[in-house]
């Protein structure tokens, strides 16, 4: 995978020529892979949308994107750096083998569209009635369960799609931890609370990983030499929304004054879960960088099973895969991480101070660009095709090749 093409964000648009078609402009997308890719997200910058556009943008508008069948594509517009515009379509589409699509954009009425249904959401709220959402709420500096579990409905933020979900301890450990769901409905804005008990299967799923004092499910560290410390303990750090829509969800958890030795950093992890996907993907930017640094991530090892190791697509995967559910059922986890990003991996120690029992993958650095990688699990009570691990390698195939754009490109006619 190239450096240059983002595993998460922007694809190459090609200006084939300055006529119209007799329909207007379109996008033409070819799916550049002998077998069917489903569920293919793809960002555009608002500058090639507007060249899109049929029809003038008002204050109402939304943007209908259909294909050359008049089939509508979900869609979604995002304002990203948050000046209250929108600067990034997101949409989805699915792919038979080679095949080619080509898509209109039209502006309507935003009550003409509809509503999509959402396949994603974020939810970040107070554990006492009324259950009020927060943000931009600093993070708490314990350590411990029970401290933030008063406070915070399932321990701190969490994100899910129709597939997977997952959450995050909003305190000094920083952990990773995963929902499996047995429904594609949006379900964690009711976990947690009203005596509902998440570390229990219930009809949508449950909590289904033990983390510890490992990285858990793709939680991150600063590698400097021998030593990794993990991203966590800060002297302040908080929580932004920036999306959330039938597409994707987007957020960022921020730290200022990450303690590494004698050194501190600021670090800004930005998450996103996209419909459809087993994953949820990260980007990690890093500043104050002495050029020395590295990113860990990983994927929690309690339980002694092998990892596995695979690279597909520009895709170096990582993987373990047996009973290691919460209740010693099959789950499979994974890390997707660029090719070109990842330097080595490395077991954690079994005990002691700080990261442990964790398979350790460690990514570049880079000032001023983001680090990038993915978290994936399949869990069997989810998709019983899980109970094979074969089943489990595919999906992560399949992953990889949603999470490399480099071969796919879009061309304006």
């Amino acid at each position: 995978m190239k450096s240059k093409i983002s595993i998460l964000f922007l694809m190459v648009v090609v200006i084939a020529t300055s006529c119209l078609t007799p329909d207007g402009p379109l996008l033409e997308v070819q799916n550049p892979h002998n077998q069917p890719v489903l569920g293919k997200s793809f960002v555009v910058e608002r500058s090639t949308v507007d060249s899109l556009l049929k029809g003038e943008w008002t204050d109402n508008s939304a943007i209908k994107v259909t294909d050359q069948r008049e089939r509508l594509l979900i869609s979604q517009l995002d304002d990203v750096d948050g000046d209250g515009q929108w600067d990034e379509l997101v949409f989805q589409a699915n792919f038979n083998q080679d095949e080619l699509l080509q898509l209109s954009f039209e502006v309507v009425d935003e009550s003409t569209l509809g509503e999509m249904t959402h396949l994603t959401n974020v939810r970040f709220a107070r554990k006492e009635s009324p259950d009020q959402e927060v943000s931009d709420e600093a993070r708490l500096k314990s350590t411990d369960s029970p401290t933030i579990s008063a406070i915070y409905q399932m321990e701190g933020p969490a994100w899910e799609n129709d597939v997977v979900g997952f959450r995050n301890y909003y305190d000094a450990r920083n952990g990773m931890d995963i929902f499996g769901k047995r429904t594609s409905e949006m379900v964690l804005d009711k976990a947690g609370i009203n005596d509902q008990n998440y570390h229990e299967l219930d009809e949508w799923g449950m909590d289904i990983l033990k983390v510890g004092n490992s990285l858990g499910a793709g939680a991150i560290a600063i590698g400097i030499g021998d030593e990794i410390y993990r991203v966590g303990p800060a002297e302040a750090a908080g929580f932004h929304l920036i999306s959330e829509g039938p597409v994707r969800s987007v957020f960022d958890l921020t730290f200022n004054g990450v303690p590494a030795g004698d050194r501190t950093y600021d670090v800004v992890h930005r998450i996103s879960i996209y419909a459809g996907d087993h994953f949820y993907r990260s980007q990690v930017w890093v500043e104050d960088l002495q050029g020395d640094e590295m990113l860990y991530t990983g994927i929690v090892d309690m339980h002694e099973l092998p990892v596995f190791e695979e690279t597909y697509e520009g895709v170096k995967i990582f993987g373990t895969y047996g009973n290691q559910g919460f209740n010693e059922e099959i789950l499979g986890l994974g890390v997707l991480i660029p090719d070109d990003q990842f330097l080595h991996y490395k077991a954690a120690p079994e005990s002691g101070e700080g990261v442990i029992e964790t398979h350790l993958t460690a990514l570049q650095l880079t000032e001023n660009a983001p680090s990038e990688y993915a978290f994936a699990a399949g869990w069997e009570l989810q998709d019983a095709g899980f109970t094979n691990d074969f089943y489990f390698k595919e999906v992560l195939k399949k992953s990889a090749i949603k999470l490399n754009n480099e071969n796919w490109s879009m061309t304006i006619l």
